[in-house]
């Protein structure tokens, strides 16, 4: 008759390998319900205009909040995880195009615009002409998707808390 062995309290390699690769897809499963296909075309042309993840961070209103961390996360994760990444290109490629629009519509400024848009003084009644002549003229630093009524409006922001280059 032989006596029962006890269960070892150290798990073998294959088993903590096993693990450890079902707690990483369950943080890919966990990331693919918070982050939309919407979320992550909105990071990835909010990251190229400004080059800067806190001002995304601080600036862009995702589908729900994402603290730093998170969107620091899945901006690594979209670049370097090949199948994060074929997953996220795949459900944005299926975006409906006026979604699209929609969405660049929400891309932040970067400094080059708001540059630009500053050199337009405080006293002037700038039209929507105005505007249209800058994005006629400068058509390398303005996002495509810019209008001649959002720059406007962006303008106005500016104007309103004193960022044009004539106000103090």
């Amino acid at each position: 008759v032989s006596t029962p062995v006890a269960p070892s309290p150290v798990p073998t390699p294959g088993l903590a390998k096993r693990m450890k690769k079902s707690k990483q897809s369950l943080q890919v499963t966990k990331d693919l319900g918070r982050w939309k296909p919407a979320d992550d075309l909105l990071l990835i042309n909010a990251v190229l205009q400004t080059n800067d993840l806190t001002s995304v961070h601080l600036g862009v209103k995702f589908s729900c909040r994402f603290n730093l961390r998170e969107i620091q996360e899945r901006w690594y994760a979209l670049l370097y995880d090949p199948i994060i990444s074929k997953l996220a290109c795949q459900a944005m490629r299926q975006l409906h195009p006026e979604a699209i629009a929609a969405i660049q519509s929400k891309v932040l400024f970067s400094k080059a615009e708001e540059q630009l848009l500053s050199k337009v003084g405080s006293a002037s009644q700038p039209t929507l002409d105005t505007f249209q002549e800058l994005l006629h003229k400068h058509p390398d630093v303005f996002y495509p998707s810019r209008t001649a009524k959002a720059l406007q409006l962006h303008w106005q922001l500016m104007k309103q808390y004193y960022l044009l280059d004539d106000q103090t």
